[in-house]
């Protein structure tokens, strides 16, 4: 049995231990916030959150933190040409319908007065989550960073992540000027920030396929899984006359998908302008089916482990640092697909269930858990014992886990490193 069939195998069995979320649930979830419906596009939502103090006699020692950069514009100038520059040719061709020049008109000025030659770089909005996110860790763990805790800053080196990181600290550093935060962004530590990043010198995993060329564990034809759910020949004839035009272009289904992408990133841009009513609710929903299958396939461990480096290294770091056993912090900025792997590889709140096909996936697993600016972290408690309790804290959420709990969110670090070693045993 190779590697990735035992950890299907090992996250089947043990999943029943998690907490599902129900499939009609989540459908709610995606029909009550639109913007839900862009997966990874979608923006963090701040609302209040529970602190659960640790077990009695216990103190934190250790927060490992992981950071997603906030919100950004498209990743590059190619997304903008397959949706807004596809638009245009068909307006100069006069092949759009009303409708059709209704929402050419908002794309090209959208694009034309808010995105050009911004691609991939973090937006006024990104730089405002993160500082907001950063207060609101810095306020649910204020005691312990009262301790005046080492804290080091780490960045994959894209742009945005840097910047993410330099707001984080930024909004730190106002809510306490005392604190001494060092801040990288090495191509050494590529590996625990983005380990599939093609600037990883460490990294092991080949180039990713196009997405129609991945494959699940149950092997999912992905144009058979789309043609199941959205009917998108429909949404192209209220744009187009002539469905004709789209051959040149990727064909009909290829520009609904990045249209897709060009109207759910909309909301991460400075824009009063908004296309979401291009899609019915039902259709916003069965994008984001697809599209949350798509992420998966990318980033769940029972398909992918390119991402796996970057949970040893958390692992590793937080051993070494309960050893040392002086107040630290280690901040780390990223990207979505180490997020959703790690949420997938703890198991919190049901993320490690493995599903009897596809069809299932989005009853537990939403990548809209990993919106723009998300961010996880790991607050590790000691006593005079030595003994370690830990809890996971999920976009401001305390995380379930499939493990026995000490108290409320709270469980063994032991306990974790077992279920850990079991399910990615490390190859020598």
């Amino acid at each position: 049995m190779n590697l990735r069939s035992f950890i299907l195998a090992t996250l089947a069995g043990m999943a029943l231990a998690a907490i599902p979320v129900s499939a009609q649930t989540v459908r709610d979830a995606v029909y009550a916030v639109p913007g839900r419906a862009g997966g990874v596009y979608s923006m963090y939502e701040f609302t209040s959150h529970t602190v659960t103090a640790p077990p009695k006699g216990y103190k934190p020692v250790y927060l490992s933190h992981y950071g997603r950069h906030g919100a950004r514009y498209l990743m590059n100038k190619t997304q903008y040409e397959r949706s807004v520059g596809v638009l245009d040719a068909a307006h100069a061709a006069g092949v759009l319908t009303d409708e059709g020049e209704r929402v050419w008109s908002v794309a090209s000025e959208y694009y034309n007065s808010t995105c050009h030659n911004r691609f991939g770089d973090l937006s006024p909005l990104g730089w405002e989550q993160v500082e907001s996110v950063a207060d609101e860790v810095y306020q649910a763990n204020r005691a312990f960073f009262r301790k005046r805790p080492k804290i080091s800053a780490g960045a994959s080196q894209v742009p945005r992540c840097i910047v993410t990181m330099a707001a984080f600290c930024q909004s730190l550093l106002k809510a306490d000027p005392k604190l001494d935060i060092t801040q990288s962004a090495n191509v050494y530590d590529m590996d625990e920030m983005c380990p599939h990043h093609e600037t990883n010198p460490w990294r092991t995993q080949g180039k990713q396929e196009g997405i129609y060329q991945r494959k699940d564990p149950w092997g999912t034809d992905l144009k058979t899984f789309i043609e199941k759910r959205l009917d998108y020949r429909a949404i192209v004839a209220r744009l187009f006359k002539s469905p004709e035009f789209l051959k040149n272009y990727r064909g009909e289904r290829a520009f609904v998908i990045d249209f897709f992408n060009l109207v759910f990133n909309m909301q991460c841009t400075p824009t009063d302008s908004s296309l979401m009513d291009v899609f019915t609710p039902d259709e916003r929903y069965a994008l984001w089916e697809i599209d949350n299958y798509i992420f998966w396939v990318l980033n769940a461990p029972a398909s992918s482990l390119r991402e796996l480096p970057s949970l040893f290294h958390i692992m590793d770091d937080a051993d070494r640092a309960l050893a040392e056993g002086k107040p630290a912090v280690r901040l780390r900025f990223g990207h979505d697909a180490v997020i959703l792997f790690l949420l997938s590889a703890f198991g919190a709140d049901g993320f490690d269930i493995v599903p009897d096909s596809a069809d299932g996936i989005s009853a537990t697993w939403y990548n809209f858990r990993s919106p723009m600016a998300s961010t996880l972290y790991l607050l590790f408690c000691t006593n005079r014992s030595g003994d370690v309790v830990f809890k996971l804290v999920v976009n401001g959420e305390e995380a379930s886990l499939p493990l026995e709990p000490v108290k409320g969110p709270w469980y063994r670090w032991e306990d974790m490193k077992a279920l850990i070693s079991e399910r990615f045993p490390r190859t020598q």
